[in-house]
């Protein structure tokens, strides 16, 4: 479920922010963590593929994210 994957990507986030101290949304926006649950990628290049990714976000969360997300590919 999109809906679910998502409120668990918005919890890795908050987490992640909160250890940077820095506002949520400068880790993703709430659009980019959509596009994330919706497409479910599972690897590095389909993660970077989505609007939103750049390089930058893409090393710094790229492994993270996608450790939020493979739980949740097996549906």
């Amino acid at each position: 479920d999109d809906r679910e994957l998502f409120e668990r990507l918005r919890t890795w986030r908050a987490e992640t922010a909160r250890a940077a101290a820095v506002p949520a949304y400068v880790v993703f926006p709430d659009s980019t963590l959509a596009a994330i649950a919706q497409q479910r990628p599972a690897t590095t290049n389909e993660l970077f593929a989505i609007s939103g990714v750049g390089a930058k976000k893409l090393e710094s969360y790229g492994d993270a994210v996608l450790a939020v997300v493979a739980p949740g590919t097996d549906d």
